[in-house]
């Protein structure tokens, strides 16, 4: 039952975060800014708790997800659905739920529930959108 309000509080955090990306006039750019940020929280929790390992991982994490956002606002907006939920993946094999080793245990879920709210938001766009994957920057 506490992983299900762990997702859940994820899915309530992720309704004004593609809201308000929505609704700006770049949400490709806003949507590619929030990937980037969701893998730097790691980054955070890595240098608070973890070890240079971590740090290393979780910066690694950083560039490649760096990359994916790019190509997200270059490309096709169907790189950061992916980049949104890859980071679900990032999240769950690096920090199992509740075996997280330097964040918290309860945050995995929270991001499950947040990310993928983020990629369907971002992938319904692209099925509305006209211009074949292509929304403004």
């Amino acid at each position: 039952m506490k992983t299900l309000w762990e997702v859940t509080a994820g899915v309530l955090l992720a309704l004004p975060y593609v809201a308000l990306s929505l609704r700006s006039r770049q949400p490709a750019r806003r949507f590619a800014g929030g990937l980037l940020i969701a893998a730097l929280i790691y980054v955070v929790f890595a240098l608070l708790a973890g070890g240079i390992r971590e740090c290393v991982i979780e910066l690694a994490g950083v560039v490649a997800f760096g990359i994916i956002a790019f190509l997200g606002v270059r490309r096709s907006v169907l790189y950061l659905a992916f980049g949104w939920l890859a980071h679900v993946a990032w999240d769950l094999s690096l920090h199992p739920h509740r075996q997280a080793a330097y964040a918290p245990s309860w945050y995995p879920m929270v991001c499950l529930g947040f990310d993928v709210l983020v990629a369907g938001a971002i992938l319904r766009l692209n099925n509305q959108s006209s211009a074949g994957g292509r929304l403004p920057k």
